[in-house]
């Protein structure tokens, strides 16, 4: 009787394990088999339109192309776009879009008025369409981009890179390395990323999307 007892909650447990099992593996994302994303297209799956301009600030600053001091008001540092060490070509644009915003401010501009301005542009555009192109997103209006299920998997499969420590993909320009500021763990993660703090904090300031009326900080 015990013996039969023993069979019969053995079996019974090895079937909710395979339900459970079964389960998971139809809600769990499909492995991501694309065309390999950069930093930006990462950050926009991952949070939306504003971690994508949190990203660029971010980068920029370890560039060193803009002045980021603790009172958010970025200048640029010199390098401009037309300086021939840092060509156009090789530039993302949703960071030439940055720089083209401050050049000929010698005031400079504050973080929020960047992401402000910036955060329908045409680079953030551009990526959006791209990212739909792909099937990885859904924007259903001017505020929200949903991942897909084919974007769910591409953000979970980078993300096991990024945590497994693999090489990621080099961004197109060639002067700076990935590791000097980490751009791909700020597009996945976040600004809490970013190694400074201070300069963090200062990126955190949020932006207003247009027309959305009292200001609505991005997931960051």
């Amino acid at each position: 009787m015990v013996a039969v007892l023993i069979v019969v909650v053995t079996v019974a447990l090895l079937m909710v394990a395979g339900l459970i099992a079964l389960r998971l593996a139809m809600h769990a994302p499909r492995g991501y088999a694309g065309p390999d994303l950069g930093p930006y297209e990462l950050a926009l799956l991952a949070a939306g339109r504003f971690r994508v301009l949190n990203t660029a600030l971010a980068s920029l600053a370890a560039d060193e192309r803009v002045r980021i001091p603790p009172t958010g008001i970025l200048t640029l540092t010199g390098s401009t776009s037309t300086d021939p060490a840092h060509p156009v070509k090789v530039m993302e644009p949703v960071e030439a879009e940055v720089l083209g915003l401050l050049e000929g401010r010698r005031d400079g501009l504050p973080v929020w008025e960047i992401k402000a301005a910036l955060v329908q542009g045409a680079a953030v555009t551009a990526l959006i369409a791209r990212l739909e192109e792909l099937g990885l997103v859904v924007a259903g209006d001017s505020r929200q981009v949903v991942p897909t299920r084919a974007g769910q998997a591409a953000l979970a499969h980078y993300r096991l890179r990024h945590r497994e420590g693999r090489s990621l993909p080099p961004r197109s320009r060639d002067h700076v390395t990935v590791d000097a500021s980490n751009l791909f763990g700020v597009a996945l993660y976040g600004l809490g990323q970013v190694v400074d703090r201070e300069l963090a904090t200062v990126l955190s300031m949020s932006g207003v999307l247009p027309s959305s009326g009292p200001a609505r900080a991005g997931r960051r």
